[in-house]
């Protein structure tokens, strides 16, 4: 994996945000979306992207109106 900085990853995660105009990225596409970039490599743990993403994000967990899982988002933390 080549040598990528978190200022970058963070960079990315807002840029992201912005583009989508939205409140929260569900987290398979937040992923590919990074793998794309060539930021993150799947299977990877403890990377620059995952520190960016404990600095500006939270995890909310999506339900339907039963209280059932639907899907995890990240949302900016801010």
């Amino acid at each position: 994996m080549k040598n990528i900085k978190v200022e970058w990853c963070e960079n990315f995660i807002k840029k992201a945000f912005e583009k989508k105009q939205c409140k929260g990225i569900e987290v398979r596409c937040f992923w590919n979306m990074a793998e794309r970039s060539g930021l993150w490599e799947r299977g990877t743990y403890g990377t620059p992207m995952s520190k960016a993403l404990e600095k500006l994000t939270k995890i909310e967990t999506v339900s339907d109106k039963d209280g059932n899982f639907l899907y995890h988002v990240f949302r900016l933390a801010n």
